[in-house]
């Protein structure tokens, strides 16, 4: 005979939107580096808020716990249970566009809805949502708020809460709250959907949001410059910013490890700079004119940056394609890591500042510990976010290599504290982090848990996921 809240779950959602087979659970029980296997009991696809709402009614009744799940491309361990009595709610099927007003620059969209599907939508109407990053084909809104995720455009749009107006949340007693405004202003109290966002769905889980779109640019100049340092870097990025009136959108930077690992590992990528460098910059103007002015007074002050030393070389993008084939580089690094083997990932952020010296002092850490390994490098200069992974030596087996993780992380994370930083910028806690949170974090953690047993006092909702 069945089991009998299977059955109450199927009665809800259908039988076959209920996944209780290894083989059909497991693409949402591995995420893509396969660092954190989880187990679950099964699985389940609802396609609208209200049979959200009907599931967690059911599991709030039963102390169910239950795991929201996205695209699943955390890097945090946060999307997935690690209980064979636990449920993943997976919000793939709600994925529909809601409402779409250009006079009021807002999209309302449900939480399954994949990153780039926003994108052409918006793209279709002439449109910008300008949220961008690596896995932006398969990951999804409601994962993108749950982690507050930032991608290469936060130097001039701002992150994703910055990018969102409201929210749709299903509590954990299967209340449904209504925060679905449009609203630019709203001075009414407390900013209940920035609670929800970055939450990693251990609050409610949201499953519909609206937010803020931008005219499309009329034209985007993309450039590759090389430099010889962070530093040298940071000098040209406040150059380009006092020198130029055209939308500076992005402003990204990359150790030659970053972009020898793409060339190896994709290779049709090629280096549109002739001599190789210790650092490479990938920036790029977003512009409401397109004309030849426009390119031209640009490309004199990269020249300007040339001459003053701040960069050593830099190629401009003449087409689409060209222009492409350079944001390739850079949104490879991450996959080419996993083709060439485990990495141990950091996802700093320190005022911007003091990223050269973060770098400098990380650099002779990870040399003392691992004298062969190489640090891969890059990430959102304009915001003082870094990725500071390390690469697998060539002589160091996986296993052997990962061992050291904790001890470097411990080292690492004292620097970040040292510089008044953060040790997760735009990844979230999820189970990889909560003994740095609860470290450096003790005060915070305390009135977090404070709020999660206000909206969760069962702790069904993601239990396990930023702190115990």
């Amino acid at each position: 005979m069945k089991n009998n809240i299977i059955k109450k779950i199927e009665d809800i959602i259908g039988k076959k939107n209920v996944l209780l087979s290894s083989e059909d659970k497991n693409k949402y029980l591995t995420e893509w580096r396969n660092r954190y296997p989880g187990k679950a009991r099964a699985v389940l696809r609802p396609k609208s808020t209200k049979e959200v709402s009907l599931l967690l009614k059911l599991f709030h009744q039963k102390n169910i716990p239950v795991t929201p799940q996205g695209g699943n491309t955390g890097l945090v361990g946060g999307q997935i249970t690690y209980s064979s009595k636990d449920f993943i709610i997976s919000l793939e099927r709600m994925n529909k566009l809601i409402n779409f007003n250009k006079v009021d620059e807002t999209i309302i969209v449900q939480a399954g809805m994949l990153l780039t599907q926003i994108h052409n939508i918006c793209d279709e109407n002439d449109m910008l949502f300008p949220l961008s990053l690596a896995s932006e084909g398969s990951c999804t809104i409601g994962g993108n708020l749950a982690t507050n995720a930032g991608g290469v455009g936060v130097l001039y749009y701002g992150n994703t809460r910055d990018l969102t107006l409201g929210l749709e949340v299903v509590l954990s007693d299967g209340s449904i709250i209504n925060l679905l405004k449009t609203l630019k202003k709203d001075n009414t109290g407390y900013s209940l959907k920035d609670l929800f966002v970055g939450s990693e769905g251990t609050l409610g889980i949201i499953t519909a949001a609206s937010l803020k779109i931008f005219q499309k640019p009329k034209d985007k100049l993309t450039f590759l410059a090389s430099a010889g340092s962070p530093k040298k870097a940071l000098d040209f990025l406040r150059m380009l910013q006092k020198n130029t009136s055209i939308p500076l959108t992005s402003f990204e930077i990359m150790n030659n490890h970053s972009v020898d690992i793409v060339l190896r590992n994709f290779g049709e990528t090629k280096l549109p700079i002739s001599k190789k460098s210790n650092w490479y910059i990938l920036f790029e103007f977003s512009s409401y004119e397109k004309n030849k002015n426009t390119t031209e007074s640009i490309s004199e002050i990269v020249n300007l940056g040339i001459e003053k030393k701040f960069i050593i070389d830099a190629v401009f993008a003449n087409s689409k394609k060209q222009s492409k084939e350079i944001w390739n580089i850079r949104e490879n690094i991450s996959e080419a890591q996993r083709k060439d083997g485990a990495s141990i990932k950091n996802d700093i952020s320190v005022p911007i500042f003091a990223v050269d010296e973060f770098i400098k002092k990380a650099d002779l850490i990870v040399s003392k510990e691992i004298p062969k390994a190489k640090n891969i490098t890059f990430g959102h200069l304009g915001d003082g976010n870094i990725h500071y992974n390390i690469a697998q030596p060539k002589k160091l087996d996986k296993e052997s290599f990962l061992k050291l993780e904790n001890m470097l992380r411990k080292k690492l994370l004292s620097l970040v504290v040292k510089m008044d930083g953060s040790f997760s910028a735009e990844h979230g806690i999820g189970i990889a982090r909560k003994q740095d949170a609860l470290k450096i974090k003790g005060d915070e953690i305390r009135i977090m848990k404070n709020i999660k047993k206000s909206l969760d006092p069962k702790n069904i909702l993601n239990p396990g996921k930023i702190f115990d």
